[in-house]
């Protein structure tokens, strides 16, 4: 999906068209024949030949994570687009711009640039450039995994310019995108709706063998065949298909020897770690994952190193190991906040040098950063202060906190249920308290999906939660979900815990009364589940 920058003059057409091919088939080949083609331009004085050069190996030294040479090509190019008046090569040097920000870790430089890109391009009818900003943009919405609906809407509109183009690489390069959104919904939901996790799953590996098909057109790009190929499997993986998962993988590993980009080997690693996590193979996993994260020292990539933590973590939670899983996250919390640290400063470095601002104008942009990180730090501190570390939760005293505070006004209208689990003593008894704590995890994921958006669930200590429905008074709507809490408890799968296991909860809920206060509700809430306690368990009383 490599976009020509511009046109070269006389016989060095072919050389640019060649560098623009090979930027994205082969990178390191791009950089070694674009090094010849530039000395050669800048010793003619072929102002629009560098521009091109600069362009196409810029894009070539990010595929290859040699981002501090990437911005500088880029940067030349760009600059002299400007010079040339060249108003095409100058819109899409942004896009490539961006797309180095991007490879840096600067997510809010990024956006900037491929939204300015995306302006001037379409302000000068350049249609290759457009699609190009689109799938970038997608892809920076995709990967921040902030607004999928809007990364899906940007890669469907880059699709079909990549479509009225012909370009089979572009369109790819977009089917593979959208295929991994796919993917990330089917995971997010093979819990709580398995048949939709599974549906999405199999509509992922079919979008993902048609980017696969199109990266095969006209020879090919190899690194573009093994990055189609490696979200291919991963969408296999998410069908539990893993036989035809490990093919890809394969293949995809044969193509990367040609291509060697970084970002591929990275991808590449992710994968086969996956793989050999849901294959039970632990021991493989950690060792994939640990050459990853080496390798990533070396680099300026600490997104890359995050996304291969994360990984490390969901292998040791998964293996059972809460001591190294414990480890991995807190070196991923550090990795997340260097990722942070490492943007920023080079953010401001880069401002300085562009746009010449004085010392004490960087100082007081590194001392904004500075706060940024420690506000940071004092978020993730008071998010630990108000939950429950068991189960992610808010915890009693952010529940109190908030049931007072929409108390305040007399009229405010709320329900407030309070469950305890029924013989919940016995399963520790009976299976340990391991699995007791791992029911009261699984309680937690399953009461949350049951309520709404807007409704606040915590746990009050031991085996009790409570909801808070805010803004809640109808007696229909408390009776709805107090029934999707006992149902979905019911039909959760707890043999997969332990054989034999089920968990049914006695719930009491109280609407309060016009002026009643918060201790009240909670003391009638608490009252009722007792009752409900008294008349059989596992079931649901409410005030009338």
């Amino acid at each position: 999906m490599t976009t020509t920058c511009g046109r070269a003059c006389g016989g060095t057409v072919e050389a640019v068209e060649r560098l623009a091919h090979l930027a994205d088939a082969a990178p390191a080949v791009c950089v070694a024949e674009g090094t010849v083609v530039l000395d050669d331009a800048r010793a003619a004085g072929d102002l629009r030949t560098e521009m091109c050069a600069s362009f196409h190996v810029g894009l070539a030294h990010h595929l290859l994570a040699q981002d501090t040479e990437a911005l500088a090509a880029m940067e030349r190019a760009q600059a002299l687009a400007h010079e040339l008046g060249d108003r095409v090569c100058a819109a899409r040097t942004l896009g490539g711009l961006g797309a180095v920000y991007a490879g840096f870790g600067d997510d809010e430089a990024a956006m900037e640039l491929l939204e300015q890109s995306l302006a001037a391009c379409r302000e000068v009818d350049d249609e290759p450039g457009v699609a190009f900003a689109l799938h970038q943009l997608g892809v920076r919405f995709q990967e921040m995994g902030l607004f999928p609906d809007r990364a899906r809407e940007l890669l469907h509109e880059a699709c079909a310019g990549f479509a009225r183009l012909g370009d089979q690489f572009g369109l790819s390069a977009g089917l593979s995108r959208l295929a991994l959104l796919d993917v990330a919904e089917s995971e997010a939901l093979v819990d709580t709706d398995p048949e939709l996790a599974l549906s999405l799953a199999e509509a992922a590996t079919q979008t993902a063998a048609r980017a696969v098909e199109h990266a095969c057109a006209d020879g090919g790009s190899s690194r573009l065949l093994g990055e189609s190929l490696v979200h291919q499997a991963r969408a296999l993986m998410a069908g539990d298909r893993l036989a035809e998962a490990q093919e890809c993988i394969t293949e995809a590993a044969e193509h990367h020897e040609a291509a060697r980009t970084t970002s591929l080997h990275l991808h590449l690693t992710v994968a086969k770690a996956r793989l050999a996590r849901l294959l039970g193979d632990w021991d493989t996993a950690i060792a994939e994952l640990t050459r990853g994260i080496d390798a990533t020292h070396a680099l300026l990539r600490a997104q890359e190193r995050v996304e291969l933590l994360a990984e490390l973590v969901t292998v040791h939670e998964d293996r059972g190991d809460a001591v190294s899983a414990l480890a991995a996250h807190r070196e991923l919390l550090t990795a997340t906040l260097a990722h942070r640290d490492e943007s920023a400063e080079r953010r401001a470095r880069a401002l300085n040098a562009q746009r010449d601002l004085e010392r004490a104008e960087l100082t007081a942009e590194m001392e904004r950063l500075k706060a940024e990180q420690l506000e940071l730090a004092n978020r993730v501190l008071a998010h630990e202060a108000a939950h429950d570390p068991l189960t992610g939760l808010a915890n009693r005293r952010s529940f109190d906190q908030a049931i007072k505070a929409r108390t305040a006004a007399p009229d405010a209208r709320l329900t407030c249920l309070i469950g305890d689990l029924d013989h919940f003593k016995h399963v520790n008894d009976r299976y340990s308290h391991l699995v007791g704590d791992e029911v009261l995890r699984q309680v937690a994921q399953v009461v949350s999906a049951a309520v709404r958006g807007t409704d606040l669930v915590a746990r009050f200590g031991g085996e009790e939660i409570a909801v808070l429905l805010a803004d809640s008074d109808d007696p229909d709507t408390t009776t709805r979900v107090c029934t999707r809490i006992r149902d979905s408890l019911a039909a959760h799968p707890w043999d997969d815990i332990a054989p034999g296991l089920r968990v049914t909860i006695s719930i009491g809920a109280a609407t309060r009364r016009p002026g009643e206060p918060a201790d009240s509700v909670l003391a009638r809430a608490d009252h009722l589940m007792y009752q409900a306690k008294t008349t059989g368990r596992d079931r649901a009383v409410l005030d009338t």
